[in-house]
């Protein structure tokens, strides 16, 4: 305990961590292959190795009979570890702006002043879960029940019913292993939860930082005294109030939980699965004929390590699987010929299959930051400081995990009914002028989801996310985070190369309603801030000086507008004549055998950061295909049709070889084969 500087600490022994890291990284590499080592075909290819890709992956290759390819983008992640294995990495040796990142930027947005927003996505083993800020805060029981609902023909549905609340929330907990905070920090910093609302054995370890800054024991308080109760059961389906989250953290050494560590390091040898990293996906390739069903089948990947290399091809027996989130999974299906005509045309891409909802339907959680002076200190200061204890696991487990969910009757101190009325006013009007699509179908998605947020959601649901920073020396933030938004966008290519970036365009505050709700949410930060007291010193941003709803609505286009970066919606799970891309299969409309698992097929944001739910996409699309996999016909699988055993002594030789490579005998890798 530091008591002068309001600081828990915990300590832990590393030892056995260090030792228990080598090994698992040496069974890690084990799996990492070179272009030359891969089989000429696999069961399974999973395009892109981030946090579903690995996901599924590691599940699917439980099976030894089957063969499981990734192809990854970016790099392994091996050579900046350190940083992203220290929770606090994410704020002092962030990959963001790095070779780490994808580095994408909207076009300039007209409601922004024509500014462009630069939206960081993990290009790496891990994907965004090796560079997000680690927050385990799920959605609501009401929210997830709407996704079922509107993807459900009726009560029978039973494939809709794998996306209601009961399945989903099982499927969560079913990746956690969740270990309480220490009783230290129980007594110093009021965190409430109930160990039965996480899971226990999963891959993903859920758990609290080592210690806590001051500042954090008064926020459930402080926010009581703004009007939002504290959440004291907060993920169990309700997520009204404020609270102390968990974050993907390894309490045992003080290191990020992500899709690779949790998932892929973790593992045994496994002769069945290969990892190439550096892999652009350039497009998956359709037979020439359709299935008996009418359903264009996949028989190969096309990949490519940069845009100058040769192009290479691996076959499909059973299935490919996108997962290359909301920008990369649009991207793939329409260089494959499956989107919207009008874009496939002027990319000039054949078009194989017409879906107008690819790319469409694109969300964002956009965010706003009130900034003050802090005479206390912050976990800024003890960074800034260069002390040992600031380079110590302990600090650097520290991550921003005070947060809060506030709904509509908060943010205007009453029901706001007048602006739910005119919400429900602009619903057809909107659809007519905010939506850039020229197909019905995209229209008709847009209006059951708008019914969806302005019916279900408005009254009751949360509306506006709080967020706490105090990564800055001798200043505190509270940002503002917009949950539902009524703005939707679109991505989409606009060349065949695939190695242009895709066109971003989230259509920031196109509906009057998004801009209301921010306004809104800055003013219910500056009560948050003033029940602080002295704790907060002078306004910094936006400043005093900013108070009418004109001065705010202007800072908010000027400079303060952000992402959280939780894109979505870009391959929807709906009907397909309502926009959808996928079915409650994963299977996109018109192929017989390519599914999308990750964050792009939620059809509308939810009130939540989207890890956690991205997670249970990945594990219930792992069962889907355990359960009933599509078995492509021989004499059409790309790139030869070798036999499973075949393929699986194929695969063993090149992993033996890096074996032998790390020093192991000839009879520790008998015994491996054995």
């Amino acid at each position: 305990m530091r008591t002068g500087n309001h600081i828990l600490r915990a300590f832990v022994l590393l030892a056995t961590h260090e030792s228990f890291s080598a090994a698992s990284n040496l069974i890690y590499r084990r799996r990492i292959v070179s272009p030359p080592d891969i089989s000429s075909s696999y069961d399974y290819v999973i395009a892109g190795g981030g946090l579903a890709g690995l996901v599924i992956a590691s599940r699917l290759s439980e099976d030894p009979a089957v063969t499981v390819l990734v192809l990854e983008a970016g790099k392994s992640g091996d050579e900046v570890a350190a940083g992203i294995n220290a929770p606090a990495g994410a704020y002092y040796s962030s990959i963001v702006g790095t070779d780490y990142d994808w580095k994408y930027t909207t076009v300039p947005q007209p409601n922004l002043n024509n500014r462009t927003i630069y939206w960081p996505r993990g290009k790496i083993l891990g994907g965004s879960s090796a560079m997000n800020a680690m927050y385990l805060v799920r959605p609501t029981v009401m929210e997830v029940d709407a996704w079922k609902d509107i993807i459900s023909s009726g009560d029978g549905d039973t494939a809709a019913q794998n996306w209601g609340w009961d399945k989903v929330y099982e499927n969560m907990k079913k990746s956690e292993n969740f270990v309480p905070p220490n009783q230290e920090l129980l007594t110093y910093v009021n965190i409430d939860y109930e160990a039965e609302s996480y899971g226990s054995g999963g891959p993903m370890q859920v758990s609290y930082p080592a210690f806590m800054i001051g500042i954090n024991a008064n926020w459930t308080s402080a926010l009581d005294r703004a009007g939002c109760a504290p959440n004291t059961n907060p993920n169990n389906g309700t997520s009204l109030g404020g609270y102390i989250a968990p974050s993907s953290i390894n309490p045992t050494n003080w290191t990020r939980s992500y899709s690779r560590s949790a998932y892929i390091d973790s593992l045994p040898p496994r002769d069945n699965l290969h990892i190439l990293p550096e892999s652009t996906v350039v497009r998956f390739l359709l037979s020439n004929q359709p299935d008996s069903s009418g359903k264009q089948i996949a028989t190969g990947v096309e990949f490519a390590s940069n845009a100058e290399s040769p192009r290479m091809t691996v076959g499909v027996r059973k299935e490919v699987i996108l997962a290359g989130g909301p920008l990369g999974s649009p991207k793939m299906l329409q260089l494959s010929g499956v989107g919207p005509k009008d874009v496939l045309e002027a990319a000039k891409v054949n078009v194989s299959v017409e879906l107008p909802g690819v790319g469409q339907n694109l969300q964002d959680h956009l965010t706003a930051g009130v900034t003050w002076a802090t005479p206390q200190e912050t976990a800024g200061n003890i960074h800034a400081s260069g002390s040992e204890f600031s380079q110590t696991p302990e600090f650097l487990s520290f991550i921003n995990d005070a947060v809060a969910f506030v709904n509509i009757s908060t943010l205007f101190n009453g029901p706001a009914l007048e602006f739910q009325q005119q919400i429900k006013d602009a619903r057809d009007e909107s659809s007519r002028t905010l939506v850039a699509s020229q197909y019905p179908e995209v229209v008709e998605g847009y209006k059951a989801i708008y019914d969806t947020i302005a019916d279900k959601f408005l009254p009751d649901v949360p509306q506006l996310e709080l967020l706490m920073s105090l990564i800055s020396p001798s200043q505190v933030s509270i940002q503002a985070a917009m949950q539902h938004p009524y703005s939707v966008g679109r991505t989409y290519i606009n060349s065949s190369d695939p190695f242009v970036p895709v066109v971003i365009d989230p259509q920031y505050y196109s509906h009057f309603a998004d801009m209301t709700i921010m306004r809104q949410g800055v003013r219910f930060v500056r009560s948050v801030g003033a029940a602080y007291g002295a704790l907060f010193g002078e306004e910094i941003a936006p400043g005093p000086g900013v108070q009418t709803d004109e001065q705010l609505e202007q800072w908010l286009r000027d400079s303060a507008a952000n992402t959280q970066y939780h894109p979505t919606g870009s391959c929807a799970m709906l009907p397909k004549e309502k926009g959808g891309v996928v079915d409650a299969d994963l299977l996109v409309y018109g192929l017989a055998n390519v599914r999308v698992a990750d964050s792009s097929v939620f059809p509308f944001e939810f009130a939540a950061h989207l890890a956690s739910a991205t997670y249970a996409v990945a594990e219930q699309a792992s069962t889907l295909i355990k359960q009933k996999s599509y078995n492509v016909p021989e004499e059409v699988v790309t790139g030869g049709s070798n036999k499973g055993s075949d393929a699986n002594r194929m695969m063993a030789l090149p992993g033996i070889v890096h074996l032998l490579a790390f020093g192991l005998t000839s009879a520790m890798v008998t015994a491996w084969l054995v």
